[in-house]
């Protein structure tokens, strides 16, 4: 299994194959006698091959083993951010069901940013409303979740999603 650092220089070759190692060193923030090492590694494990072009360059190219690899961490990327995304997503249904309980049952959704669409699928089956701007509503009865855009909320109740998520997940930023 390749590793983050040679995932890094994988990811530069396969954008561009006629890198130098000092171009590699420069784009990755590895040293260069790191990237002299992995890339050494990776040609021997058949991730990488060479092209002498000439005695002083030589072109950097990803074989099907090193798109693998990498298709490989992109998908355990991937499958690492949906499982993040519901855990907040669960962890706001959580804040939001509080608010329910205690007789909240109007919403109101503050804000364009990602994390505000993750609230929005966690009200999913509660009555919300999804705003640009505290002016747009007209229903002081509603309370105001917002994401991590700092947007007034005018007499609103206000509920920091993004605080609430930190005080669980200290470490984490959202």
């Amino acid at each position: 299994m390749v590793n983050d650092k040679e995932i890094k220089i994988i990811e530069e070759i396969s954008k561009k194959r006629d890198l130098t190692q000092r171009e590699i060193s420069e784009k990755t923030q590895l040293s260069l006698g790191a990237v002299n090492i992995i890339l050494k590694r990776l040609i021997r494990r058949g991730s990488v091959k060479t092209i002498n072009l000439n005695p002083k360059k030589i072109e950097y190219i990803l074989t099907p083993k090193g798109f693998s690899e990498k298709a490989k961490k992109s998908y355990t990327y991937i499958l690492k951010t949906i499982k993040l995304v519901k855990i907040v997503r669960e962890e706001i249904a959580k804040i939001v069901l509080e608010e329910y309980n205690r007789g909240q049952k109007k919403f109101l959704i503050l804000g364009n940013d990602d994390l505000a669409d993750i609230i929005e699928l966690a009200l999913k089956g509660f009555d919300y409303e999804r705003v640009q701007s505290i002016a747009e509503v007209k229903n002081k009865n509603a309370v105001v979740l917002k994401g991590k855009n700092p947007l007034r909320a005018n007499g609103f109740r206000v509920i920091d999603i993004a605080a609430r998520l930190g005080e669980s997940y200290w470490g984490v930023e959202l």
